[in-house]
């Protein structure tokens, strides 16, 4: 009877692993340049906008003209930086900071370690593209996904 447990003792092994399984790795990816469209087309960054014009309006109303340089430097800054965002020459924290919320909700909801720039950096991992997600989360219109398109047209 001792034999007979211990081969099927050898013989169930492979099938029933004594461990849990080994989880796989799933990353959502997503398309860089869709994201940078969309972000600069946000109802975010609007809003953003909205709040700056605002600041100048304010600004010019009681005359403070080193507030007026600050305000319209920054709207500088944040044209060259959106540009150099959207060529690839810059990096996008700002945005990923300004998504945070969407990466956690849909890290949580697929069930993803972490959502990165595709391509993906590890080799390993499933990939999902998640960049419809993302524009879906940053309320992108049809209008920016036709932008977003053409743009990517064009660059091929």
């Amino acid at each position: 009877m001792k034999k007979t447990i211990a081969i099927l003792f050898f013989l169930l092994v492979p099938f029933h692993p004594l461990g849990s399984p080994a989880q796989e790795v799933r990353i959502g990816t997503f398309d860089r340049t869709a994201i940078v469209i969309a972000y600069y087309r946000s109802p975010q960054w609007s809003a953003m906008l909205k709040q700056k014009r605002a600041e100048m309006d304010e600004a010019r109303r009681v005359n403070d003209t080193a507030k007026m340089r600050e305000l319209d430097a920054w709207g500088g800054q944040s044209q060259e930086l959106a540009h150099q965002q959207l060529m690839g020459k810059a990096g996008i924290g700002n945005i990923l900071d300004a998504l945070q919320p969407a990466f956690e909700e849909i890290e949580q909801s697929e069930n993803l370690s972490s959502i990165l720039p595709a391509p993906a950096r590890d080799s390993t991992a499933q990939t999902d593209d998640v960049t419809d997600r993302l524009l879906d989360w940053l309320k992108a219109d049809d209008a920016t996904r036709k932008t977003i398109h053409d743009f990517e047209q064009a660059q091929n």
